[in-house]
């Protein structure tokens, strides 16, 4: 779902890394795989991520060790906001086979907001380009994240909804 998705989106990638995709579809792959199987799977959410970057770059040569970190800070902040919801008892993201979609798509935007954090702050704070626009970088990745995750998961239970009823 993860290398899908990014590849999917790589056309609205801009070639400057300050200016974040705002259809950042693949936090909502990682997120539902994390509610779907749990944190076992991160090492198959990074492999996605760089998988997908291979594909797009052409060649694993053309991964810069920036990419590398950004995927990885994309790939362990869900956990990281699925873990801060379950400290403060937050959520049960399911229930009684139900949904809670509102307690998604906070885990969305925590997940976004840690997401351009930690990226923001350990992989980009060096680099010229960020330090010439940092308000602009946050408010792209921010953004971006937030609406791919939420596009993300609401098709995914829509088509997990038609899927199931049809098998019914």
């Amino acid at each position: 779902m993860v290398a899908l998705s990014r590849v999917l989106i790589s056309g609205l990638d801009s070639p400057n890394f300050v200016i974040g995709n705002y259809l950042w579809l693949p936090i909502g792959a990682a997120i539902l795989s994390y509610l779907l199987f749990g944190f076992k799977v991160f090492p198959g959410v990074l492999l996605g991520y760089l998988i997908a970057e291979v594909l797009i770059e052409g060649s694993v040569a053309d991964i810069s060790q920036r990419e590398l970190l950004s995927r990885t800070m994309s790939s362990f902040a869900p956990i990281m906001a699925i873990s801060i919801m379950r400290l403060f008892s937050l959520s049960n993201f399911f229930d009684d086979k139900k949904i809670y979609i509102g307690h998604i798509f906070f885990l969305v935007l925590l997940s976004a907001v840690i997401s351009t954090l930690l990226k923001t702050f350990l992989v980009y704070d060096k680099a010229e380009k960020f330090l010439a626009d940092p308000v602009g970088h946050i408010g792209s990745y921010l953004v971006g994240d937030m609406i791919g995750g939420i596009v993300f998961i609401y098709i995914g239970i829509k088509l997990s909804n038609l899927i199931f009823k049809r098998i019914k």
